[in-house]
């Protein structure tokens, strides 16, 4: 695994969980919602979600009363989803470590499968395909949400304007990092027809991520993401408070003193086995 990005590691998410779900949970819920409404999800469906992290969209699924099962390769994640699920008392979630490239799951298992922000990280994406198509019932419909590139989602185009101001000579990637690795729709349709889904359809949504102040910001990018804690782990303190003070400033900058929100596009593939 020396060759993978520290967001496509367990490890790099596993300390992050917490972090996550009080940042982001909110936020990527509202896309999941999108990606249950889209596919009938309801009482009875028996729903895979692949790459779950925290379980944004497996309690959107479970309060549409489906019996869910909620995989994650960190088990950070899943401890952190199996807290939620205690404490709510739900019985139609069921959470396991378990790799989404190589699911221990049997053949046409569920009458949908699902990956939210998670299949987009894999090292081997078609692998990741292949297996959600392979755990799907004939008929069923496997629903896959990423982000669309920078310059259509406002908080990546921040994100990425702070790092450049905070670190000016941070080299330029050679290819997309993991979290935009689907961003292009053409890629997106291609890597999920290869998988074997077929009538694959596109959809593009955006919603907006709400906070009381642009230090929150902050804060959710330097404890959550993985990649981005690590660039700061490179460049040092120096560099992390001019991150700080970069992105806060961006955004009291076009939104004063608020109320503050950056929006968020994303695209949603929906296939048929």
């Amino acid at each position: 695994m020396a060759d993978l990005s520290i967001d496509q590691r367990p490890e790099g998410w596993c300390k992050a969980a917490e972090s996550y779900d009080s940042s982001f949970g909110s936020f990527t819920a509202l896309f999941a919602q999108d990606a249950v409404r889209l596919a009938n999800v309801g009482p009875g469906h028996r729903v895979l979600d692949v790459g779950t992290g925290t379980g944004a969209f497996a309690l959107t699924a479970e309060q549409a009363g489906a019996e869910v099962l909620a995989v994650d390769f960190s088990q950070g994640m899943i401890d952190c989803l199996n807290t939620k699920i205690d404490q709510k008392g739900l019985s139609r979630i069921h959470a396991v470590k378990m790799d989404g490239q190589a699911l221990d799951i049997e053949n046409n298992s569920y009458d949908s499968v699902f990956s939210v922000f998670g299949l987009c990280f894999f090292p081997d994406r078609i692998a990741g395909f292949r297996e959600l198509y392979r755990v799907l019932k004939p008929g069923g419909l496997g629903v896959v949400v990423n982000w669309c590139a920078l310059e259509h989602s406002q908080f990546l185009r921040v994100i990425v304007g702070a790092l450049v101001k905070a670190i000016p000579n941070l080299p330029a990637p050679s290819a997309p990092p993991p979290g935009l690795s689907l961003a292009d729709p053409n890629v997106l349709k291609s890597e999920m027809s290869q998988g074997g889904f077929s009538g694959i359809n596109l959809f593009t949504v955006r919603h907006l991520w709400t906070f009381p102040d642009p230090q929150v910001v902050y804060d959710s990018l330097a404890s959550v993401q993985p990649m981005i804690a690590r660039i700061f782990e490179m460049a040092g303190d120096a560099s992390r408070q001019a991150f700080r003070s970069a992105i806060i400033q961006m955004i009291r900058d076009e939104q004063g003193n608020g109320p503050y929100g950056l929006e968020g596009e994303a695209r949603i593939a929906v296939g048929t086995k």
